[in-house]
């Protein structure tokens, strides 16, 4: 019994014991499972406020009106998240380098200490690998440093220690694959690696990185927005923008510039409406065409209607863009071509003067070579035939018919501006003044003639013939204009000008000016009329009426006086021809009578002749011999050197030369005979070459010129003219 008493103690104690390890290891699970437990409601909370943070990040991200902002907040989630003291961000340079720059954004202390290492900090720039920020920014991956005051490479080491940082983590702000900025965070107590932390702030970097992008996409937008309003406002071309009717959508400013309206007033209009009316149909076929193809348009010129009422030549083209959601519609670039055109039309009109004038300098010398000898040997037969002879009148219509072709080959040097001017200080008034009557008998009875002399009226330097020439041919124009009669009037005045006059005309130089208006109150002009007037042989003339060059001939005389003609006419108004010629503060010069020396021809000197045309050169010989001169005759410079020493004991008076001919020519014989005969007088002719041009400058009182054709009576009045001066 008592055995067994000892037995069951055994068994109880052991049983106890076994008890006890069974609770002591439940209560170890217990007390691991509450560890388990709270380690997993702390991740469970870290979690959330790791999901809080991000989420306060992402709505700032979102929210935030600018990166400033934006940076403010996630610095001051994060310090309040992790408890570390300091934050700051790092943002790349804007300057195109690669570098870090400070971004005066702050979670920080109000301290002494801590606003000298805020202040080291926005005074630093830090280059790939530089400071922990640096090394961020080299590698694009987050830096944990667990002391940082032992990093041999630590910028701002004396503010870090006197604050007392020990650890620090940095992590970069990216945008794609490149790196944006940088934020980093200090704290007074040494920390581990945190992996868990630094995979948060990876999601943080992204999300701070978009709105960087975003501020940067906005920045390049509105810049690029700024930029091409600035274009659009100071292009000199016109961007219109139309509808599929033709309503203008869109205009540039400078409509303003070149049009004189305001964008807005040209917005909702139809442009066809300013299109000039014969231009209209031609825009509204382009329009068409383009509406059918998407694409660029054919290049296209037109009037546009300007504020002013006038009209100015556009060049553009446009292109469909109907289909484009964004545009929906046709864009059209324009430029003035106003001023280009007019200068292509003077090109051209100068192409056509040169043309004349090549053509009239080249037939010139030959052709009135030809009437020289048509005029003379009809004069010749006309000295030994009466009046009353049956072929009389027919010679004295050759000699007319010679003299008619002869003005129309003046009329083209004129139009050329190649003829041989003699110009002298003339008064506009007195001209004006000895040709009234015989305007007045020009006229006709139904004409009204009203002359105007200005008072004061300044000097001009032209050929007085060729003036005279030009008033005559305006004054014929006008009396054509006004059939069933009307009023002419002519007037001077003193004018100047200015600069914007110049601008308006490229070939008119400012200055002082002398008037001469003609003007009538006859049919007037078209535009189109008005455009072509001074073309050769444009005339609205009916046939056999007139050959287009009467006012090319005063155009061309005009111009090749140095001075400037314009025309104002409008159809059943009537028409103004204005003339400016430069004024010229000199005496008026007079101009010598040749019936002062009509009564005598003949004379005994001795004559050189030297004509390379046969006909002109026998009647030269034959009409000077005639009255009493010695005549010498050769056909170039080169026979007429070989005479001179054949007779170089005989003295020659007068050398009478015609200034082109093969082997040597007029003026280069005149400067040989000078040489050996300083006092021998020359006379050149000619129809008109460049080289007679050439001989202005050396006219004078020993040399003079007479221009082909000539008489034969005109020839001999000049040579006794030059023999005679002293």
């Amino acid at each position: 019994m008592k055995i067994q008493m000892m037995h069951n103690a055994d068994e109880m104690e052991a049983e106890i014991a076994r008890l006890k390890t069974e609770l002591a290891r439940e209560n170890a699970a217990r007390l691991e499972a509450q560890a388990i437990a709270k380690r997993a409601v702390q991740h469970l909370n870290d979690n959330h406020q790791g999901q809080e943070l991000l989420q306060a990040i992402t709505v700032a991200a979102n929210q935030a009106a600018s990166v400033v902002e934006a940076m403010q907040i996630a610095l001051d989630q994060i310090c309040g998240y992790t408890s570390w003291p300091i934050g700051h961000v790092y943002l790349t340079a804007e300057d195109g380098s690669v570098d870090l720059v400070p971004l005066d954004v702050w979670h920080g202390e109000q301290t002494r200490m801590f606003e000298d290492f805020r202040r080291a900090t926005q005074a630093s720039r830090l280059t790939k690998g530089m400071g922990l920020a640096g090394r961020v920014f080299k590698t694009g991956k987050a830096v944990w440093v667990k002391n940082i005051q032992e990093e041999e490479s630590l910028a701002k080491a004396g503010e870090v220690k006197a604050l007392e940082l020990i650890s620090a983590f940095a992590f970069p702000l990216v945008i794609g694959p490149g790196v944006a900025g940088v934020l980093e965070f200090f704290s007074r107590v040494e920390h581990e690696p945190d992996t868990r932390l630094l995979k948060i702030m990876s999601q943080v970097g992204a999300q701070l990185g978009r709105v960087i992008e975003r501020e940067q996409a906005a920045a390049k937008l509105q810049h690029t927005e700024a930029y091409f309003r600035k274009l659009t406002e100071n292009a000199l071309d016109l961007i219109t923008i139309l509808s599929a009717d033709g309503t203008i959508q869109f205009e540039s400013h400078s409509i303003y510039s070149v049009l004189g309206f305001a964008p807005e007033e040209y917005r909702g209009k139809n442009a066809f409406e300013f299109v000039h009316p014969d231009d209209v149909q031609i825009v509204e076929k382009a329009f068409v065409e383009a509406l059918k193809t998407n694409g660029d348009t054919e290049r296209l010129t037109f009037r546009f209607r300007h504020k002013d009422g006038t009209y100015r030549t556009l060049e553009g083209m446009g292109q469909n863009l109907l289909d484009d959601t964004d545009v929906a519609g046709i864009i059209f670039n324009s430029r003035d071509v106003t001023e280009r055109k007019r200068l292509e039309q003077q090109f051209l009109q100068a192409q056509k003067v040169q043309a004349i004038g090549q053509l009239a300098a080249g037939v010139a010398h030959d052709f009135n070579n030809i009437l020289t000898a048509i005029i003379g040997y009809s004069d010749m037969v006309l000295l030994r035939m009466e009046p009353s002879h049956p072929s009389h009148s027919h010679m004295t219509g050759v000699k007319q018919a010679a003299y008619r072709a002869a003005a129309l080959t003046r009329q083209l040097l004129a139009f050329g501006r190649k003829q041989m001017l003699q110009p002298m200080v003339v008064s506009l008034n007195l001209s004006i003044s000895e040709m009234e009557k015989m305007l007045r008998r020009l006229l006709g009875e139904d004409i009204i003639l009203v002359t105007n002399p200005g008072e004061n009226l300044g000097r001009v330097k032209a050929d007085l013939s060729q003036i005279e020439q030009v008033i005559l041919n305006l004054a014929v124009n006008a009396r054509d204009a006004m059939p069933k009669g009307g009023r002419l009037t002519i007037e001077t005045a003193n004018v100047t000008l200015d600069e914007k006059y110049a601008e308006m005309r490229s070939e008119v130089a400012p200055g002082e000016y002398v008037m001469l208006a003609v003007s009538d109150n006859g049919s007037g002009m078209t535009p189109d009329v008005r455009a072509r007037l001074f073309e050769p042989f444009f005339t609205t003339k009916e046939q056999g009426k007139g050959t287009g060059l009467g006012l090319a001939t005063c155009h061309g005389i005009v111009k090749q006086s140095g001075g400037h003609i314009a025309v104002y006419s409008e159809v059943g108004q009537g028409t103004t021809f204005k003339v400016y010629l430069p004024r010229v503060d000199a005496v008026e010069e007079t101009k010598a009578k040749s019936e002062t020396i009509k009564l005598r021809r003949t004379g005994t000197e001795t004559v050189l002749l030297v004509e390379d045309e046969p006909m002109v050169r026998e009647l030269g010989v034959a009409y000077l011999t005639q009255l009493g001169y010695t005549v010498f005759s050769a056909s170039n410079g080169r026979q007429a050197m070989n005479l001179l020493h054949a007779n170089k004991n005989r003295k020659i008076d007068i050398l009478v030369t015609d200034v082109v001919m093969p082997e040597m020519g007029g003026k280069e014989l005149a400067d040989y005979v000078h040489n050996i005969s300083a006092d021998t007088k020359v006379l050149f002719c000619s129809g008109y070459t460049e080289e007679a041009m050439n001989l202005r400058g050396t006219l004078g009182k020993d040399r003079e010129f007479l221009t082909k054709p000539y008489t034969i009576d005109a020839l001999a009045l000049k040579v006794r003219e030059l023999l005679d001066k002293k």
